[in-house]
């Protein structure tokens, strides 16, 4: 994938239908899991070999997703992988096709910097005085209510 598009593309896990134009004109339609999608592309994982330039389209969300095969890599003990750039006029957006497992990195990114924020170490070198007062205050509000033996 080109590193222009690896910021912009959200990992997902569907099986397709994934179909492809020889150039003879030929149809043939395999079943694929679609591992990534971004606005002008995607990256499929096949069982067999997809040859760079054909016709590629697939079906998601009530869209036709038309372009090419421009890349292929095959991954021992995973198989094929096949990049697709959609053609100029056809365009992905999360709103028009929610693949399945649809799973965006850059949340993934920001849920764990907000859960460092939460548990980062208050800094006294800086003048900043470690907020305990909340604590004990918090704890007060619950009185513990006597225990009954059963």
């Amino acid at each position: 994938m080109n590193k222009k598009h690896a910021r912009e593309s959200v990992m997902c896990s569907e099986i397709i239908s994934l179909h492809l134009q020889s150039r003879d004109g030929r149809e043939r339609q395999l079943k694929v899991n679609l591992e990534e999608i971004w606005s002008s592309g995607a990256l499929f994982q096949a069982d067999v070999r997809v040859r760079p330039f054909t016709s590629l389209w697939f079906a998601g969300g009530g869209c036709e997703y038309r372009g090419r095969a421009i890349a292929g890599t095959f991954h021992r003990g995973l198989g094929y992988f096949i990049e697709m750039r959609f053609h100029p006029t056809c365009t992905w957006s999360a709103q028009k096709y929610h693949p399945k497992h649809l799973f965006n990195p850059m949340v993934l990114l920001a849920n764990r910097i907000f859960e460092a924020t939460l548990h980062a170490p208050i800094s006294l070198s800086k003048g900043l005085r470690p907020a305990t007062f909340a604590i004990p205050a918090a704890l007060g509000a619950f009185k513990e209510e006597p225990r009954q033996a059963f």
